[in-house]
C-alpha cells in the first residue's frame, strides 16, 4: 500500500476511534458496504458464490443480495469497532450465554483450547474470555497472531492489542512446539480459531469437503491428545449494532495420548460437527465466507 493510502487509513482509524462506540459500528457498515465491497471484487465473487451453496434460502436474486449487504456490513463493522474495542466490554455491549460454565471451565486448571469461529465480533470476544477473574490468576493464556504487513494497520493492532491480558505469538515455524509448551504449563490457556485459512483455503468447516489433518482443526485434536487439553467451542453473534453474546458450547474432551490418524480424524469429525451448523446458520457475519474460495477437486457437498 502506497504512503497515502497508509495515511487514509490512519486517518479513518483515528476518526472512528473519536466517534461513540454505535456510531462507530454504523460508520464501519457504511464503509463495509461501499470500500469494502466495492473495493474486493474477487472476495465478493467468493461469497456470493458460497452462500446458495450453504444456505439454500439464499438462492433468489434478492435474498441473496441482502444477505451479502449483511455480510459486508458485519465486515466493516468488525474494522471498525476494533478502533474503540476497548470500550465496548465495559459499557456492557457483550454478554455471556452461560457465566456459570465458564466459571466453571475455568475453575479447572487443566489445559484449555478455547476454539472459536470468525464469527459476530471475534475480538470483543477475545478480550471477554480473557478479562476472567480466574485468568488473572496468572494463567498463561496465548493466542498466535498474524501481524498485517501493511504498517499502519500493525501499528494500530499493536496499539489496541497491548491491554490484553494474554501472551500475543506471532505465527513462525515452530509454533506448534510453543502452543503445546504453553499448554503443559499449569493452567495453560490457548486461543485458536477454528476457521483458519491458509494458502487462499478456508480450512473449516469442511461442509462435505475431505477432511483434513493440516488445518486447525487437526492441529487441536493433535494438542489435545499431546497435553490432555479440553477444547471449549465458542462463538460471538451480532444481535444488533455493537451489541453481543459470547455463546460457549459444552466442551469436548479428546483422549489422551498417542492416537493414530483415524482417530485424528475422527476427532476433527466431531468438531467440525459443532462449527458446521453454527457457521450455516450465522453464514451473514462469517467473515471467511470473503475467503473462502472452491477447488474443483475437492467441491462443498454438504
Amino acid at each position: 500500500m502506497s504512503l497515502l493510502g497508509e495515511l487514509r487509513d490512519l486517518g479513518i482509524h483515528l476518526g472512528l476511534r473519536a466517534l461513540p462506540i454505535e456510531q462507530c459500528s454504523a460508520m464501519g457498515a457504511r464503509l463495509g458496504r461501499t470500500m469494502g465491497r466495492r473495493g474486493h471484487p474477487a472476495a465478493e465473487a467468493r461469497a456470493r458464490a458460497l452462500l446458495p451453496r450453504l444456505c439454500p434460502d439464499l438462492s433468489s436474486p434478492d435474498a441473496l443480495e441482502a444477505a451479502l449487504v449483511e455480510l459486508w456490513e458485519n465486515v466493516g463493522r468488525v474494522y471498525a469497532e476494533f478502533s474503540v474495542i476497548h470500550r465496548i466490554l465495559p459499557a456492557g455491549r457483550s454478554r455471556l450465554s452461560d457465566p456459570a460454565l465458564l466459571d466453571a471451565i475455568y475453575a479447572d486448571d487443566r489445559p484449555l483450547i478455547l476454539a472459536f469461529a470468525h464469527l459476530g465480533n471475534w475480538e470483543v470476544m477475545g478480550l471477554q474470555m480473557a478479562d476472567h477473574r480466574l485468568v488473572h490468576r496468572g494463567r498463561p493464556i496465548v493466542a498466535i497472531t498474524m501481524p498485517p504487513t501493511n504498517r499502519v494497520h500493525r501499528m494500530i493492532a499493536a496499539r489496541q492489542r497491548r491491554v490484553l491480558p494474554l501472551e500475543l505469538i506471532p505465527m513462525h515455524p515452530r509454533i506448534w512446539h510453543t502452543v503445546a509448551d504453553r499448554l503443559r504449563r499449569p493452567g495453560g490457556i490457548v486461543w485458536l480459531a477454528a476457521d483458519d485459512v491458509r494458502d487462499a483455503h478456508v480450512y473449516a468447516p469442511f461442509f462435505g469437503r475431505r477432511l483434513r489433518l493440516d488445518g486447525n482443526l487437526g492441529k487441536m485434536a493433535r494438542l489435545a491428545a499431546a497435553t490432555g487439553a479440553r477444547i471449549l467451542p465458542i462463538y460471538s453473534e451480532r444481535l444488533a449494532g455493537a451489541r453481543f453474546v459470547t455463546h460457549l458450547l459444552p466442551p469436548v474432551e479428546p483422549a489422551r495420548g498417542r492416537r493414530g490418524e483415524d482417530a485424528l480424524l475422527a476427532e476433527v469429525a466431531r468438531l467440525d460437527a459443532v462449527f458446521a451448523p453454527i457457521v450455516r446458520r450465522h453464514i451473514r457475519q462469517w467473515y471467511m465466507a470473503i475467503d473462502f474460495a472452491h477447488d474443483p477437486d475437492d467441491p462443498v457437498t454438504a
